[in-house]
């Protein structure tokens, strides 16, 4: 299991380098908007059918 979590962080970090090596300031800067954004949308999805199971709306 550490394994693949070390694989992960690994390919996290050369998609990173890659990203700042390739990518101009503005392109990068849309990314982070971009992702920043999906965070955001999937933190309150969660947030939202949490509450819900928690209401008792289990069968959705």
């Amino acid at each position: 299991m550490f394994g693949r979590l070390f694989k992960f962080f690994v390919l996290c970090g050369v998609l990173l380098m890659l990203a700042r090596w390739l990518l101009n300031r503005r392109q990068r800067q849309s990314l982070h908007e971009l992702f920043s954004t999906l965070a955001l949308a999937l933190l309150l999805s969660a947030g939202l059918f949490s509450a819900l199971y928690l209401l008792g709306w289990h069968r959705l």
